[in-house]
């Protein structure tokens, strides 16, 4: 495990830079595109921007939570303990605020897959909760290793 760690820390990474920049990108600037141009133009950029980001979400953010699981591996097992010092403390808060936004990922993925409706908090707050809990994660993260 410790010969992959580096690799998995930099795709780790890479991945959470791209998938929070979206995100952010979402949360600042395409969402002040709505209702701008008029509501076929509106669905033609949401259709759009839906069917790439579809794509691309899911499967980030799955590599981020296997390179997570590898790197967490190195910090909370058997011989380390779970809860003994405090960037295990810190890690395990971290791990919780990312299944957050994993459960949310998932929920939306269930409701494409089933053509269920998403509910309006998952339609226009979601990415806000997700912005917030990413940055949570990223002080946490250097929390972890600071001092």
């Amino acid at each position: 495990m410790e010969a992959i760690y580096p690799y998995a820390h930099l795709i780790h990474l890479l991945l959470a830079i791209i998938f929070l920049g979206y995100v952010f990108t979402d949360v600042f600037m395409i969402s002040s595109l709505k209702n701008k141009f008029g509501k076929e133009t509106d669905e033609k950029i949401n259709q759009t921007l839906g069917s790439k980001s579809f794509k691309i979400f899911p499967i980030s953010l799955l590599v981020i939570v296997l390179t997570g699981g590898m790197m967490m591996s190195r910090y909370i097992n058997s011989t380390a303990g779970f809860f003994e010092t405090d960037i295990q403390k810190l890690l395990v808060i971290k791990i919780v605020l990312a299944l957050i936004i994993v459960a949310g990922v998932l929920f939306n993925l269930f409701t494409k897959f089933t053509g269920r409706k998403k509910p309006k908090f998952m339609q226009e707050q979601f990415h806000k909760v997700v912005l917030i809990l990413g940055f949570f994660i990223v002080v946490l993260a250097k929390m972890m290793f600071s001092a």
